[in-house]
């Protein structure tokens, strides 16, 4: 999809996230073409982890501070209660036993995708066209402080 220049910071990352959700899905399923994932419980969590904790946190602190404002209660209260809901899935992955840990990671990836398909398909198209050209302005400005500047540095990709 076209995105505006200002929300490319947040569309880059949905596709890393699509990348993840794949691979835990096909790790999960043994694929032999997951994408470079691994196939075993223990790395497709390691995985999981290293996302939530190096692009997903700081990505969903970052809408939730300067896309939330703006939106619905309505979509407001999904796009936390979703954030909420994904970091819960990862750490009850890292604290189950191996069926519900498989569980667990298989709920993530589905979330995972479907969040990001609706932030992309509803929530990213809605903003680009109600919010004014200025706010939108200071909304990039600020992601690329978040997101692209900070994370030259200080966050990698999630392998």
């Amino acid at each position: 999809m076209k995105r505006s220049r200002e929300l490319r910071p947040l569309s880059s990352e949905h596709h890393q996230a699509l990348l993840v959700a794949f691979q835990v899905k096909k790790g999960l399923e043994g694929h032999p073409e997951a994408a470079g994932a691994p196939r075993d419980l223990p790395g497709l969590l390691s995985l999981a982890r290293r996302f939530e904790r190096q692009v997903f946190a700081p990505h969903a602190e970052a809408e939730e501070a300067l896309l939330s404002p703006h939106l619905s209660d309505l979509d407001r209260g999904r796009l936390a209660a979703e954030h909420v809901a994904l970091k819960g899935m990862v750490e009850q992955a890292g604290s189950e036993a191996s069926g519900p840990r498989r569980a667990a990671l298989a709920s993530f990836a589905e979330l995972l995708e479907r969040h990001v398909r609706w932030e992309e398909r509803e929530l990213f198209p809605w903003a680009e066209a109600h919010l004014d050209a200025a706010e939108l302005a200071r909304i990039g400005t600020e992601l690329e402080k978040r997101l692209v500047l900070a994370g030259q540095g200080s966050r990698g990709g999630p392998r």
